[in-house]
This record gives structure tokens, C-alpha cells and sequence, in this order.
């Protein structure tokens, strides 16, 4: 069953600002590519819970946390690239959720779809989305530490790798809490775009983030309407409305 169009927005605009907010610190990481692989372990995580008859979310946020703990140990403990490491993950992980999932249920899964919530779910999607945009914000300092320097990382309250750590856990929560509406192949791409549009056309750290929350939350929230209103899958509206955006900034473009 469908959510209300108003439910879709809600969502739309509160895990668009999260994924901007936690997008914003990972383009300027670099770390790209491990977050939209990492998107890609929901699958398994979905499929395990179609199988054993409990609700997905709690499938694909333990998946999601796991692989990112996965992913920092391996990156601390192999001399294999990260790039290595995170292309074995993605195509592991789609493979398994590719062949695990119900044929009705891959293109859900994949590029998203609108349920319809209970009152306490709905609720809980909500609070969570606001909790991860507001963790993201009370951390910045401590990120953007991390970024320019691991010994001003120390000084802030734990190095660049626990930082990192911490990032990748607040960035599992996101696309776990994104997946229904966008989908597992193109979360990633959520995080990403804001932060893309916002580093062109931003004059500062703190208006680049606040510009990336802001464009998550109404690119979300744009796409959302359009795909509700032409009957169109949710995923691909919202990226293609987003990466439409992104040429448009090129214009501001600052060097």
C-alpha cells in the first residue's frame, strides 16, 4: 500500500537533509565511492528479512553497520586499496541480494518504492532522520578536523580513523533509513549530489553544509512530488531532478 503524498514528503525532506548533512563530509573525505558501496549491502540484508519474515529496516541497518566496520577494520589492517576493497564489497553484496530476493521484489529494492507506514514507524523515520542531521552538525568541527589533520583530530577527541568510523556509522544509519525511497542502487548517489552542488556553489566550510543539508532536504522532497504526482519510480526522479540541479550549478562554479 502507498503512503499519502504528504507521509512521502515528510520523509523525503528529513532523509534528503540527512544525506545531505552526512554527504557533505564524505565527498570532502573522499570516501565517495565507500559510501555508495556501502549502500549496496542493504540487499542482503533486505533478503534475509523477507526470508525470516521481520521488518527489512532492521535488516539492512544491521547489514549496513556491519559492512561499515568492515570496511574501516580493512582499510586499517590490508595493504589492498580502498577502491580494492570496496568493489569487492559492492559486487558480493548485489550478487547475494540479487539471487537472495523475490523477483517482485528486486525493483522495490532497487530503485525504491512509496510504503505506506504505521503511525509508530512513520514516527520513528522522522526522529531518527532529524537525531543523524543534528549528530552530523554537532560533529562537523571535529570531522573537518579530521580532514585537515590527524594530530588536530587528537586534540578535538580521537584520531581521523575514529572519526571516520563514526562517519560511516552515521552514514549507514542514513541510507538505511533512505532505502525504502530511493533504493539500494541509488542512495548513494543521495548523499553525494547535495554535497556536489553545494562544494560549487558554496563560499564557506559551514554555508558549504548548511547548502548541502538544505539542497538534500528540497531535491528529496522535489523528486519525491514529481514521481508521486507522474507515477514514476522514486529513485531515479529524485536523482535525475538532482544531477539536473548539479549542471545547473556548474555555472556558479567557484574555483
Amino acid at each position: 500500500m502507498e503512503a499519502s503524498l504528504l507521509e512521502t514528503l515528510l520523509i523525503a525532506l528529513v532523509v534528503g537533509a540527512a544525506s545531505g548533512a552526512v554527504g557533505s563530509f564524505i565527498l570532502l573525505k573522499r570516501m565517495a565511492l565507500v559510501g555508495d558501496a556501502l549502500s549496496h549491502v542493504a540487499l542482503p540484508g533486505i533478503a534475509l528479512a523477507l526470508i525470516y519474515h521481520f521488518d527489512p529496516f532492521w535488516g539492512v541497518l544491521s547489514f549496513l553497520l556491519a559492512a561499515a566496520i568492515l570496511v574501516w577494520y580493512l582499510e586499517q589492517h590490508t595493504r589492498l586499496p580502498s577502491d580494492a576493497l570496496v568493489g569487492l564489497l559492492f559486487t558480493a553484496s548485489l550478487a547475494i541480494g540479487i539471487l537472495s530476493l523475490p523477483g517482485e521484489e528486486i525493483l522495490d529494492s532497487l530503485f525504491g518504492e512509496f510504503p505506506s507506514l504505521d503511525p509508530l514507524t512513520f514516527a520513528s523515520v522522522i526522529a531518527a532522520g532529524i537525531v543523524l542531521t543534528a549528530l552530523a552538525f554537532f560533529l562537523t568541527r571535529k570531522f573537518l578536523f579530521s580532514i585537515v589533520s590527524n594530530e588536530l583530530a587528537r586534540v578535538q577527541g580521537g584520531g581521523s580513523r575514529v572519526q571516520q568510523l563514526v562517519l560511516l556509522l552515521i552514514f549507514s544509519g542514513v541510507v538505511a533509513l533512505g532505502i525504502k525511497l530511493v533504493g539500494t542502487l541509488l542512495m548513494g548517489a543521495l548523499t553525494i549530489i547535495p554535497a556536489s552542488i553545494a562544494k560549487n556553489i558554496s563560499t564557506s566550510a559551514r554555508s558549504y553544509i548548511l547548502l548541502s543539508t538544505l539542497l538534500g532536504a528540497l531535491i528529496a522532497a522535489a523528486g519525491a512530488f514529481a514521481s508521486h504526482a507522474f507515477h514514476l519510480l522514486p529513485g531515479p526522479t529524485i536523482i535525475l531532478l538532482g544531477v539536473g540541479v548539479f549542471v545547473c550549478s556548474l555555472i556558479f562554479w567557484r574555483e
